[in-house]
């Protein structure tokens, strides 16, 4: 197992952990993709690009999961829907692939185009890139920097792109679409209870006795929250869509209740079958926060929908037999940083004990490619280790 050190600039330091496992010799000018546009326009996407692509995506969860899951964590069935964790991010990778190609396609759309500066921000990062890792590590992750500027390039179009369309959605978002209602709420579980090894036991009628005072007294206090401390009793807050006729999250009884208070107005204690008593507290008629949330959620499903037609307006066909080439027979991880040198020779210095601390990474660059957030892989642990591109 040959260890080399990868720095990468635009995009996370790594440490590369080669596994010669048959790595086998793709052909990087082969097709991977092949694209006819709405407009009858035909285009192909690379092999050697979409094999960086993948292997700097793997590389980015190698450097967190390998510690938890181990060196046969690619070839296990993580999601239990059969497929094995790398076929699962291969397919994230192509689905991000076609919305950054899209993204691109439909920039004239917003009047969306990359700059000068912002061009050579992606050229020079791509450059240090090249630049600060050595030969073996790249040819592990089949980077060049070609492929680099082009990533960069398909990441910074996706970011500017979805901003634009997201706020060109906006004006068919109306106030009530959005305007969400905030109360805290003490539950009194009467289901049961668990104990530190998550066994679970009935309450017994004292018990259920005592829950419906304390729910009593809280829904005829005068201070709601003094009361709360007073007993010793643990609040949760929740926001729900004002008017609304269902929720996934909080069960209608309690909903119907809240929508009879005004703004610092307590309830009395509503039963939920199967789940318990709720005493709850109007804090917001309107709060700003949620219902700002709420606007961009209704944004992000407008562009999702506009995504979805943008795919159906095009022929995205990928080469089986290319892309099966790609295969993830050598780990990353994040590299040793002189703060681990320095704790590890202290942990075995004698009569000394420190604290172990983990550097996850070292000296990250971001991106200075694009203003806002790119879409996340359909592996959510891609939002947490991959770089968002900024725009100057």
């Amino acid at each position: 197992m040959n260890k080399k050190m990868v720095k990468a600039a635009g995009l996370t330091a790594l440490s590369a952990v080669v596994m010669m496992t048959g790595c086998g010799k793709i052909n990087s000018n082969e097709t991977l993709v092949t694209i006819k546009t709405e407009d009858g326009t035909k285009d192909t996407i690379s092999l050697g690009y979409g094999n960086f692509v993948a292997r700097y995506q793997q590389a980015m969860y190698d450097q967190y999961l390998l510690a938890y899951y181990g060196e046969d964590m690619w070839k296990s069935d993580m999601s239990g829907s059969g497929s094995t964790l790398q076929e699962d991010t291969k397919d994230g990778v192509l689905e991000d692939m076609e919305a950054q190609y899209l993204a691109k396609v439909h920039a004239s759309d917003y009047g969306v185009e990359i700059s000068k500066d912002q061009k050579n921000d992606i050229a020079e990062a791509a450059k240090k890139f090249i630049s600060d890792n050595d030969k073996e590590s790249l040819k592990a992750m089949g980077a060049t920097e070609e492929y680099v500027k082009e990533y960069l390039e398909y990441r910074t179009y996706y970011a500017l792109v979805s901003e634009a369309a997201k706020d060109a959605s906006d004006a068919d978002i109306k106030d009530e679409d959005c305007w969400m209602r905030s109360f805290s709420y003490v539950l009194f579980d009467t289901t049961g209870k668990t104990d530190a090894d998550g066994n679970k036991t009935d309450l017994t009628d004292d018990e259920i006795a005592e829950m419906k005072t304390q729910a009593k007294e809280l829904s005829t206090s005068e201070d709601f929250d003094a009361k709360v401390e007073e007993l010793g009793l643990t609040t949760q807050n929740f926001s729900y869509l004002k008017g609304e006729s269902e929720d996934e999250s909080m069960d209608m009884s309690v909903i119907k209740e809240a929508e009879k208070l005004k703004e610092g107005e307590q309830s009395g204690v509503i039963v939920v079958e199967g789940t318990g008593m709720y005493v709850i507290k109007l804090t917001s008629d309107h709060d700003e926060d949620a219902s700002n949330s709420k606007r961009e959620s209704l944004q992000g499903e407008a562009f999702d929908k506009l995504m979805e037609q943008w795919k159906e307006a095009i022929t995205w066909k990928v080469s089986d037999k290319a892309w099966e080439q790609v295969q993830f027979d050598s780990l990353f991880k994040a590299p040793e940083t002189k703060e681990d040198s320095k704790e590890t020779e202290a942990t075995t210095a004698p009569e000394e004990s420190t604290e172990e601390t983990t550097e996850e990474s070292t000296e990250e660059t971001e991106d200075t490619t694009a203003d806002g957030e790119t879409e996340e892989t359909s592996e959510e642990t891609s939002d947490e280790t991959t770089e968002e591109t900024e725009a100057e």
